[in-house]
């Protein structure tokens, strides 16, 4: 395909998340080129401008926007700044995949949907954990039956991510960044210790269980959570939530995440799926490993023999979520559907999908704070004037 048949991307924030999921994707998927990118860090622009051959590079995403001709935006910006970047980008009519979480209020929420109606404009979340085989495979099981009902779904997500300012490793975290290599700014971690991010690791990740739970076929409707500040001292939010939710089929939904779980920094993530006709388990890699998630089915003739059996073989990095996330972004851009194994219609998540992720997170926080649960009738008003831009340790 000539370079100029290819859909020109722009890229709204350089960071991590840029470098190893949506980068690559983009270059892997053969139809696109990154013709511009902007961020405000200098760091930032130059590495990924060197890494990828970029030809624009730009520190206000405005100029990129006034002086590129794109065809569609990728915004992976902090989440604060989502909807004034949305809004920018939707008045020049342009398609836009925009990272989760969403926004960190409903206020800004409410923004990227008006923006999005206001200019016709077509964007997709990045709850890119639909986009994973195994994911998907669970949903077509679950609708199918094959659990016949379901009582209850468990997600167990940990991270390993001390204190970096404290003792001998903040020494070392210093020394790093005094040599040219900033742990905190290179590996994302700086939403851990900064107060606009909205929350803690539970804000920033519980919107993807969230989605998934909804991308399975099931309706929240009430929250009760729990969380804990480890470190208060250095981090405003907290470092361990465990909330659980009822779901609209009668099962009870519980998500564990926490980022101080000694171990890998990679930790792990793993599910389970329990109902009357037998069992799912899933266990997935890192996002920034791209493997594809292993998904395992335990009936009650499997008592007998004592193991899961297999529902799909994972192989080939293209195949994980930040690929195909991207391969369908690029179909919705140049009206194509190449995803061969894919759920046939719309099935990314929409502004829509991702505000009630938006609103149920901060529901869950509220519930911390408050001692209360919420339920889906209540859960506007709950959270209508709830904010959490200023430290908190409920």
């Amino acid at each position: 395909m000539k370079k100029s048949d290819k859909t020109r991307i722009g890229l709204i924030g350089a960071g991590n998340i840029c470098r190893v999921g949506h980068g690559p994707a983009i270059i892997a998927d053969g139809r696109a080129y990154i013709a511009a990118i902007s961020d405000p860090d200098p760091h930032n622009r130059k590495l990924f401008a060197k890494k990828y051959r970029v030809p624009g590079v730009y520190e206000d995403h405005r100029a990129m926007l006034a002086n590129e001709e794109l065809d569609a935006v990728v915004i992976s910006s902090p989440p604060w700044l989502h909807a004034a970047h949305v809004k920018d980008c939707a008045a020049k009519g342009l398609p836009i995949l925009c990272e989760k979480p969403m926004a960190t209020n409903l206020r800004d929420c409410r923004t990227i949907i008006d923006a999005a109606k206001k200019h016709g404009v077509y964007i997709l979340m990045g709850h890119c954990k639909r986009f994973e085989p195994g994911h998907q495979k669970i949903r077509e099981l679950l609708m199918s039956g094959s659990l016949g009902r379901i009582f209850q779904v468990s997600i167990f997500w940990y991270f390993f991510i001390p204190d970096f300012t404290a003792g001998a490793l903040g020494k070392l975290v210093a020394w790093l960044k005094n040599h040219g290599f900033d742990l905190v700014r290179d590996f994302g971690f700086w939403r851990y210790n900064d107060v606009r991010t909205g929350g803690g690791d539970f804000f920033d990740h519980a919107p993807h269980y969230l989605d998934i739970i909804r991308f399975y076929g099931m309706e929240i409707e009430q929250v009760s959570c729990e969380t804990k500040r480890c470190y208060p001292e250095t981090r405003p939010y907290e470092d361990l939530a465990v909330a659980t939710f009822r779901l609209s089929n009668g099962a009870v939904f519980l998500y564990d995440k926490n980022i101080v779980r000694t171990g890998s920094p990679y930790g792990f993530e793993r599910g389970y799926i329990y109902g009357e006709k037998g069992k799912i388990a899933f266990r997935a890699a890192h996002a920034y490993k791209k493997r594809r998630m292993k998904a395992g089915i335990y009936r009650l003739l499997n008592i007998l023999h004592g193991f899961y059996y297999p529902v799909i073989f994972p192989y080939g990095k293209k195949k994980t979520m930040f690929y195909r996330q991207m391969r369908y972004f690029i179909d919705q851009v140049r009206g194509e559907n190449t995803i061969k194994g894919g759920i046939t219609g719309a099935w990314g998540a929409t502004p829509e999908d991702s505000f009630l992720t938006v609103a149920w997170t901060l529901a869950a926080y509220r519930s911390a704070r408050e001692g209360i649960k919420i339920t889906r009738e209540n859960l506007f008003k709950e959270i209508k004037s709830f904010k959490t831009d200023r430290p908190h340790d409920w």
